[in-house]
């Protein structure tokens, strides 16, 4: 519980061993309060704006995150007053708490997704575009400037821009605004292969897949662009700049090889590959592992 500031998940307890007497004994002498459906927190555990935010996402459990104000809020976003409790779930998913804004989205991405003060939290980049509709244009600057001083990388905000499509929580005009003015020479409509692809495939309406995950095949560490591990579906983006060198042309080839041998279906793409070659190919990889 002290990883959890005092709070404690009902299932967690019975994970962990305790029966349901157990867990009641605790509750009915008060060394366990109520917090949320299904989540207790500690007697003499101080309240906190952060043991809110957590219960409201024990209580939903799953891969749900804090957003928005919230995400805010545990980044220390300046100008921020009275943040409410918001979390972001999966799509199918819809979660009914007192007190909770909930937003439903498709569209969560791996790099979209942090741990701040041990709670599950949209990142810093992901903050600021879902912001973007929420303040002035100056506070959003003023957000977006004391985030790279405390270490926040433009492009990772321009990155996070770029795979998500329009939507009436965000104004993707006003991130490359702010954005030009903080990189010389910037681009809004140049984006790197990884996130083009990203887009391409959720605009499709196909499940995003994770990002840069890594994997144990033949005795080695392979690290694949876009997977979907469960239907052992590799995405690989070959941007001409990577294969520079001999060596590193020569171990992309080993690592597809041994994915290959491992069961993996490999899909590879270029900068030249378009949208209809990356959605076919990989809605053909589904029907093909699916109908196997």
């Amino acid at each position: 519980m002290e990883r959890q500031h005092g709070l404690v998940a009902h299932r967690q307890a019975r994970a962990a061993g305790m029966s349901e007497g157990q867990i009641r004994r605790r509750l009915r002498t008060r060394q366990w309060l109520p917090a949320r459906p299904g989540v207790y927190a500690a007697a003499g555990c101080p309240p906190s704006y952060e043991q809110a935010v957590l219960a409201a996402i024990l209580s939903v459990g799953g891969s749900v995150i804090a957003s928005h104000e919230a995400a805010a809020a545990l980044w220390n976003f300046v100008g921020l007053r009275e943040p409410r409790i918001e979390v972001s779930t999966d799509l199918p998913r819809v979660v009914r708490l007192e007190g909770v804004v909930a937003h439903r989205s498709s569209l969560l991405f791996d790099e979209d997704r942090a741990v701040r003060r041990l709670i599950p939290s949209a990142s810093r980049a992901r903050a600021i575009v879902d912001m973007s509709a929420r303040v002035p244009v100056n506070t959003l600057g003023q957000m977006l400037d004391d985030q790279i001083r405390h270490g926040l990388h433009v492009a990772a905000v321009h990155r996070c821009i770029g795979r998500l499509p329009p939507a009436p929580g965000r104004r993707p005009s006003v991130i490359h605004a702010l954005l030009a003015t903080r990189l010389n020479g910037y681009d809004p409509g140049d984006s790197d292969l990884e996130t083009r692809v990203l887009r391409w495939i959720v605009t499709a309406g196909l499940m995003p897949p994770r990002q840069q995950l890594r994997v144990r095949v033949a005795g080695r560490t392979c690290k694949i662009d876009l997977a979907y591990p469960e239907l052992k579906i590799a995405i690989e983006l070959d941007g001409w700049d990577v294969h520079r060198t001999r060596s590193a042309f020569d171990d992309d080839r080993a690592r597809a090889n041994a994915l290959v041998l491992a069961g993996w279906i490999v899909l590879r793409f270029t900068s030249r590959s378009t949208v209809e070659d990356v959605v076919d190919a990989i809605r053909a990889a589904f029907v093909q592992r699916l109908a196997a």
